[in-house]
């Protein structure tokens, strides 16, 4: 990735609880909701419609999911949201999931998403939140970081691989029909 020539700005980092930010953080996905961004999650979950197509309610969908994670104790939620801001304007969000089975090997999360708002990208935001996010897990005792990308967004595949993360598994899939 290109890092983009701009006057250094402060960036805060937080776990966001703040459900008036909803609608914010929703547009921020749906602005960059592009269909190489469709991986196993969005098809297994109620956003995509196909390896393709995203549903056609996707900002509705989406608006209740972020909705019920703002509503969680970030202490103790298995749900949580980063948010990366500039001043007042939200700039890039991570969900994260951590997974609670006390009977795992190693306590793990998932980074489901991560989306950096286009006219910030290439400034480090985003390795600044997945950097912010690794520590706040760690400290939670979270030992692995997971995380998808569709099979064809090969940017992002560079990008997760720049940052340390190992490509581990293939996921692959089968529409079913009784022809």
């Amino acid at each position: 990735m290109n890092q983009k020539s701009i006057t250094p700005k402060t960036v805060t980092i937080n776990w966001c609880t703040d459900a008036a930010l909803s609608e914010a953080l929703t547009q921020l996905f749906v602005m960059n909701a592009h269909t190489q961004y469709i991986s196993q999650s969005e098809l297994q979950g109620s956003r995509a419609a196909s390896p393709t197509q995203w549903r056609s309610d996707l900002a509705t969908t989406l608006r209740q999911e972020l909705n019920a994670t703002l509503s969680l104790d970030p202490a103790s939620a298995n749900q949580l949201i980063a948010t990366a801001n500039i001043g007042n304007d939200i700039v890039g969000m991570a969900l994260v999931a951590i997974d609670n089975n006390p009977d795992v090997a190693t306590p793990f999360a998932s980074l489901d998403d991560l989306i950096v708002h286009p006219d910030h990208r290439g400034a480090g935001i985003g390795q600044q939140l997945i950097a912010w996010v690794e520590q706040q897990l760690l400290t939670r005792g979270i030992q692995r970081l997971f995380l998808e990308s569709c099979a064809g967004n090969h940017d992002a595949h560079r990008y997760f691989h720049g940052l340390n993360f190992q490509t581990v598994s293939v996921v692959m899939m089968k529409e079913l029909s009784h022809a």
